[in-house]
């Protein structure tokens, strides 16, 4: 009895919890919707749910104590969530959602029960946009800028994460550049190489661009620019293409035709020396 008087006043006091925006691009290998718990875990039948209340059957993932039951789980997303293993010990209920796509923008609400009420943690609103900006440069410029804006006067405490994930996850910058945050970026683009930066003022203009330095071909791909504001993750989509000035396959081409115009040339030079020497030997004989 001690135990459900102690859950009931713990929903009483989690009702109201604020709805956090996730963005993420179509596309991406996976999304993760965040849901820390600390609070008292109920002993009897603990089980944690994930639901969107706008789909029938509602149920996204649902975790006991023994481990996943997915029976009820409605089947758009099946084989495409998952939990960790000891999230019951650790607090952490985050869900991880594999392969985003349109349908999946919605309010997803993850709840814990003890088999007779139901506490609700955290909603979640997810936005799968299939928006990005595609950005072209010729390699050898100084320098390239990857697009990424959002609301102008940050919280102090944002923290913005430039990263790729081809060919594999790779930190690119990360804000506020503090000395623990060194270790996690990429040695291509270190400190040390001093190859990106960001605006001194972004907090204030919202202006979370990154500038590129000396951009090579081993620059192309997609990057990923992630603003933690306050509980939201917002993430921006950049599609950089490195250029050559002038491919290799096109210099190939124009030596060849120059090859061919001045062996063109030397021909003609050679045929009508020697068909003016014929016409010499024709009139003195």
């Amino acid at each position: 009895m001690k135990t459900l008087v102690v859950f009931l006043l713990l929903m009483n006091v989690s009702q109201h919890a604020l709805a956090v925006v996730v963005e993420v691009n179509e596309g991406e290998r996976s999304v993760l919707l965040p849901c820390q718990y600390s609070d008292f875990i109920p002993e009897d039948d603990p089980t944690v749910m994930w639901t969107r209340s706008d789909l029938d059957p509602k149920s996204v993932h649902l975790r006991r104590e023994g481990g996943d039951d997915l029976t009820g789980q409605n089947q758009r997303y099946s084989g495409r969530t998952s939990m960790r293993s000891d999230v019951l010990d650790t607090g952490d209920f985050s869900l991880t959602l594999r392969k985003p796509t349109k349908t999946d923008s919605g309010n997803y609400t993850c709840s814990i029960s003890d088999g007779r009420e139901e506490l609700r943690l955290r909603d979640i609103q997810l936005q799968v946009k299939e928006h990005q900006v595609e950005v072209e440069v010729e390699q050898g410029s100084k320098s390239v800028i990857l697009p990424c804006k959002t609301t102008a006067d940050l919280p102090q405490d944002t923290r913005v994460e430039w990263t790729r994930s081809d060919p594999e996850l790779m930190v690119v910058h990360v804000y506020p550049n503090k000395s623990n945050h060194l270790y996690d970026q990429d040695s291509f683009y270190s400190f040390y190489r001093d190859r990106t930066k960001m605006n001194k003022d972004l907090l204030r203009t919202g202006d979370l661009s990154l500038t590129l330095k000396y951009p090579t071909e081993r620059d192309s791909g997609g990057y990923i620019c992630t603003i933690y504001r306050d509980k939201d993750i917002l993430r921006h989509k950049v599609v950089l293409q490195v250029k050559e000035p002038f491919p290799s396959w096109a210099k190939a081409l124009l030596v060849l035709l120059v090859l061919l115009v001045v062996s063109g040339g030397l021909l003609f030079h050679f045929r009508h020396y020697f068909m003016k020497g014929e016409c010499l030997l024709l009139h003195y004989p």
